[in-house]
C-alpha cells in the first residue's frame, strides 16, 4: 500500500488549510443525504459519484448530482477511487459491498469514511480492522452518535458519576413497519436477512453508544423472531458489560409511530436518549438536532491528522459488528 508514516504526515500537513475532494460510492438514500451536507460544509467539495446498481445508476446519479452541481458521474468504482482530485472516499453502498470498496480505497492510498455497518460478517470486519491498521490511512465509520450533541452529553453525564453507580440500561426500539416508508428505494436488501433488518440498521447505533458509555461487552439471552428469508420482526437480548447490563427490546409492532429510547439508570438519577437526538435529564428534554455538520467537522479533523476527531474508529465498528452479527446468527 502507498501509505507510510512519512507519507501520511506529509499528506495531513498539506490538508491543514485546503478543502477535501470527496468521492461517493453509492448514491442511495444515505449517499444523497451526505452529498447535500458535504456541499454545504466549507471543508469539502464533492468531486464524483458512482452507484453499484446499474439499473438505478442513472436515476440515482441525477438525483444525487442535483445536490452537488460541481460533481460528475464516475464511469466505474475503480475510476472514482483512483481519481487524483479525490482525497477521501465515502462508502455508502449496501453492506455487502463495503469490504471490497474499503479495500480498493486503502489500496489506492486514500482516506475512507464508511457508512455503518462496517460489514455484515464478523470475520470480514476483523480482517478489515487489520487492513486499516496496516494501511495507517485515515479511516472512520459513520455512527452519528460519535459526535452528536445529545449522545455526547449522555456520555459526559454517565462518565462524570452524576448518576451515581450505574447498574442497568435499556434500549427500546419500535417500528410501524420494516423497511420504513422512506427506505422504499432500498427495500430489496433492507427487507432481507443477509444485509438488512432493523438490528443492523438501527440497533447498531445504540450498540455503539453502549460501547462508548460502558466499554466492551458480550451478548447473552438472545430471542430473535423472523420468518425464513425475511428480516427479523422482534429481538430481545442482554448486553453484559463489566459493571452494567443493557436490556434490548426491539420489534416491528404495526401501526404505531417509530420510536427509539436508550435509558441509563443510576442510583441517583437517570438519563435517556430519545428520538435519535433528544436528551431527557433532570426533568428537561432538549430540542432535536441534525448532527451531520458535526460529523463532517470530525471528518475534516481526521483528514487533517487530528487525533481528537471523535468519529467511530475501525476497532469500535468491528466491535459493533461482532455484537450485531452474534445476535443475528442462526
Amino acid at each position: 500500500m502507498r501509505a507510510s508514516t512519512a507519507y501520511f504526515h506529509e499528506w495531513a500537513t498539506a490538508m491543514q488549510t485546503n478543502s477535501f475532494g470527496v468521492g461517493i460510492l453509492g448514491t442511495g438514500i444515505m449517499g444523497r443525504r451526505m452529498m447535500g451536507a458535504l456541499q454545504q460544509h466549507p471543508r469539502f467539495r464533492v468531486v464524483a459519484a458512482w452507484d453499484p446498481a446499474p439499473s438505478a445508476l442513472q436515476t440515482a446519479l441525477q438525483a444525487a448530482l442535483a445536490r452537488a452541481p460541481g460533481a460528475r458521474p464516475a464511469p466505474d468504482a475503480d475510476s472514482l477511487v483512483q481519481d487524483k482530485a479525490i482525497d477521501v472516499v465515502y462508502v455508502a453502498s449496501p453492506p455487502a459491498w463495503h469490504a471490497s470498496a474499503v479495500r480498493s480505497v486503502l489500496q489506492a492510498g486514500k482516506a475512507c469514511f464508511c457508512e455503518k455497518p462496517l460489514t455484515h460478517d464478523i470475520a470480514e470486519a476483523e480482517a478489515l480492522r487489520d487492513a486499516v491498521a496496516q494501511s495507517r490511512l485515515p479511516f472512520a465509520v459513520n455512527f452519528p452518535f460519535a459526535r452528536g450533541t445529545a449522545s455526547r452529553r449522555m456520555q459526559q453525564i454517565v462518565h462524570s458519576g452524576d448518576l451515581g453507580a450505574v447498574r442497568s440500561a435499556t434500549v427500546r426500539l419500535r417500528f410501524a413497519r420494516w423497511p420504513r416508508d422512506w427506505q422504499a428505494g432500498a427495500s430489496t436488501w433492507l427487507a432481507g436477512p443477509t444485509e438488512g433488518g432493523f438490528t443492523r440498521e438501527v440497533l447498531s447505533h445504540f450498540a455503539f453508544q453502549a460501547l462508548r458509555l460502558f466499554g466492551p461487552f458480550t451478548v447473552a439471552d438472545v430471542d430473535l423472531q423472523r420468518q425464513p428469508g425475511q428480516a427479523e420482526t422482534a429481538l430481545r437480548a442482554r448486553w453484559i458489560h463489566r459493571d452494567v447490563q443493557v436490556i434490548v427490546d426491539a420489534a416491528v409492532a404495526g401501526e404505531i409511530a417509530d420510536d427509539n429510547r436508550f435509558e441509563v439508570i443510576g442510583e441517583r438519577g437517570r438519563v435517556a436518549l430519545t428520538g435519535w437526538s433528544r436528551l431527557e435529564y433532570q426533568g428537561q428534554t432538549s430540542e432535536p438536532l441534525d448532527n451531520t455538520a458535526q460529523t463532517l467537522d470530525g471528518l475534516a479533523a481526521l483528514l487533517a491528522g487530528q487525533a481528537d476527531h471523535g468519529l467511530a474508529t475501525v476497532d469500535e465498528a468491528a466491535s459493533v459488528v461482532r455484537c450485531i452479527e452474534s445476535m443475528l446468527a442462526p
